[in-house]
């Protein structure tokens, strides 16, 4: 993924030197053909969920299930190179089609744990080997003491959700001669969400492949902060809606987990500007406005 990232990044840089050579009109960050790069990190909160856990021997549903995310506690993981990529993370590319209108594509690194020592409504049936969970349950059983060396659930390899979003940016301040500006940025997006899992069930702990599991449709707005045309510090809050129909629990066998929920999500950001001289070469032309 690190390697991925990377040629992505020189590509950029690439194209834009070249475009260099054949473009003398002034830039400005949100007219068309302006391309841009970013990386941040996020805050993620999630709403209550009910999952439904499958196999053999078992099959039931933990209602209002909760979790909460994992960011990385050191703060010399956010500044190494060599580990950037294992806080929760956003990265995106995007390219302005029209004046203030972008589309974009980039995938939102999350993690998704389940919280430990629940008590929750169990509502099926459990008939496994060694687990202390065995049972018949319904609502009247009452709720269900949850440790996490009976049952636990995570997402912390990635619950990656990978989107193209259509976005607007709304310009809010600029100085005169356009150094700095301040954007409003609203937008929406869909797409796969591919996860890895990490499962303890049975009294044994399990850890799934990447695997495309479901799929999220989101919106977000923010405020970009932008220096000299050239690069831009953003704050966004977004939130959205995740469905896993199969979410792999075991590798090579038939368990799965089943939820959706919705969760909000908070990303600081930086990023870099890009331009892309017209096809019509019109790029050249003096800048009249």
């Amino acid at each position: 993924m690190k390697k991925a990232i990377l040629l992505l990044v020189l590509i950029i840089l690439a194209s834009h030197a070249d475009a260099q050579k054949w473009s003398s009109k002034r830039k400005y960050s949100t007219r068309k053909n302006t391309m841009y790069f970013y990386w941040g990190y996020n805050r993620d909160i999630y709403s209550k969920s009910d999952v439904n856990f499958q196999g053999p021997g078992y099959n039931f549903i933990a209602e209002d299930l909760e979790a909460h995310d994992r960011p990385s506690r050191e703060f010399s993981t956010y500044v190494n190179i060599k580990s950037i990529s294992v806080p929760q993370f956003n990265v995106r590319v995007g390219y302005y089609y029209a004046d203030h209108w972008d589309l974009s594509v980039g995938y939102d690194h999350m993690k998704y744990v389940m919280a430990g020592n629940q008590t929750l409504y169990l509502v099926g049936t459990i008939a496994t080997t060694n687990s202390e969970l065995n049972g018949v349950y319904d609502r009247s059983t009452g709720k269900i003491p949850i440790r996490e060396q009976d049952l636990h659930y995570e997402n912390t390899n990635g619950l990656n959700y990978i989107s193209l979003q259509l976005n607007n940016t709304t310009p809010r301040f600029e100085t005169k001669n356009q150094k700095f500006a301040i954007h409003q940025r609203l937008g929406m997006g869909v797409g796969p969400v591919v996860t890895q899992t990490d499962f303890f069930w049975d009294g044994q702990e399990y850890h799934s492949r990447f695997g495309l599991t479901g799929f999220g449709i989101s919106a977000h707005t923010g405020v970009r902060f932008d220096f000299f045309n050239r690069f831009f510090f953003q704050s966004n809050w977004s939130g959205g809606f995740i469905y896993l129909p199969h979410n792999r629990t075991i590798q090579d066998a038939p368990d799965f987990a089943r939820q959706k929920f919705v969760y909000g999500q908070w990303e600081l950001l930086g990023g870099i500007f890009f331009y892309v001289p017209a096809i019509n070469g019109c790029d050249s032309c003096p800048d009249w406005h």
